[in-house]
């Protein structure tokens, strides 16, 4: 996936989630020893694909290769827009489209328009998780190593001891139904620290993962590295070997929470994501990128070595509603 870059131990291995995994530096391959992803698609974990069907800017994003060693990064070009889009209220998961959500045409990224991950982004019924019932997280979700836990009306990642032992500092849950084109809209709260670290506080998101599949091959995820305030797609393709398929950077202040609003959207070979900081509301990143995967499968959300807990708030997953659906696109690359 995105976030486990070179972090980890020396001897990952790049292995299925059917397998037991040793992940190394920047290595989180799943587990059976505890619950993969693949054990969703038997016994009571049973994955079911879900419908999300749809209805009928401006920094060049750095490309290149990624200079962390020992991993090897190889990238495709991307261009990423950083837009500013004016004044925008920060009202929890309202809308500043007008007096009705979604009436009016959103000038701007989606996140100018929609805060918080309101529903009106998302055809009925979309699955809303806000993480306040133990059991729907249990129902809906499986963890393994470090897992996340729910508390406080969040799904908490961490905060990880940061020893040399990287099972105690990987925190990854999958979800139990597969995927296929859809939009997913995360709200989350992280505190980088003062000093960045490579390879450490970090987040990610993979869309469409196969159930065969180790966590971070086969799909395409989208990594916060807050070392770099760093937002990138990228895929694993050996051990300790990266393709980034684009990125960029986006604003961030150390020592202090940050209130992250994150959109993914998956259509065919094409993604594109949006992210969007409370504390800058004007400077919202979008970012395209193409590369072709599997066109089902299953999200999973994944904390590594994170310093202080990662807060997830709330996750809507679904198709676009009709009053998006073109805005999205034309993002699209």
């Amino acid at each position: 996936m995105l976030i486990a870059a070179a972090a980890c131990g020396d001897n990952s291995q790049l292995t299925s989630t059917t397998a037991s995994s040793t992940p190394e530096s920047g290595s989180t391959a799943g587990d059976t020893s505890g619950s993969d992803p693949t054990e969703a698609s038997a016994g009571t974990d049973s994955t079911s694909t879900a419908d999300t069907g749809v209805p009928t800017s401006t920094s060049t994003a750095d490309t290149g290769t990624d200079s962390t060693a020992p991993v090897t990064s190889t990238s495709t070009s991307a261009t990423a827009t950083s837009t500013s889009t004016g004044d925008t209220t920060e009202d929890g998961t309202s809308s500043s489209t007008g007096e009705e959500t979604g009436v009016e045409p959103c000038e701007g990224p989606l996140l100018n328009c929609y805060v918080g991950c309101p529903e009106e982004l998302f055809a009925v019924p979309p699955y809303v998780e806000e993480f306040d019932d133990p059991a729907q997280y249990d129902a809906n979700w499986s963890g393994t190593y470090a897992a996340p836990t729910v508390a406080g009306g969040a799904l908490n990642f961490g905060p990880h001891p940061m020893t040399l032992d990287w099972q105690d500092n990987y925190s990854p849950t999958w979800s139990k139904e597969e995927y296929g084109d859809a939009l997913l809209c995360a709200r989350l709260r992280l505190t980088p620290p003062m000093i960045g670290v490579p390879d450490e506080d970090m987040f990610e998101i993979t869309s469409r993962l196969p159930a065969d599949a180790a966590f971070e091959t086969g799909a395409m995820s989208l990594g916060l590295l807050t070392a770099d305030a760093q937002l990138l797609f990228r895929t694993r393709i050996d051990e300790a070997q990266w393709q980034n398929h684009a990125e960029a950077t986006f604003p961030l202040d150390r020592g202090v929470e940050n209130t992250l609003d994150v959109l993914i959207y998956a259509q065919g070979d094409k993604y594109v994501a949006e992210l969007r900081n409370a504390a800058y509301p004007d400077d919202i990143t979008v970012l395209p990128a193409t590369a072709q995967f599997s066109p089902t499968g299953l999200v999973t959300l994944l904390g590594w070595r994170n310093s202080e807990a990662v807060h997830l708030d709330r996750l809507v997953i679904g198709g676009p509603s009709a009053e998006v659906y073109d805005q999205l696109a034309a993002e699209l690359p």
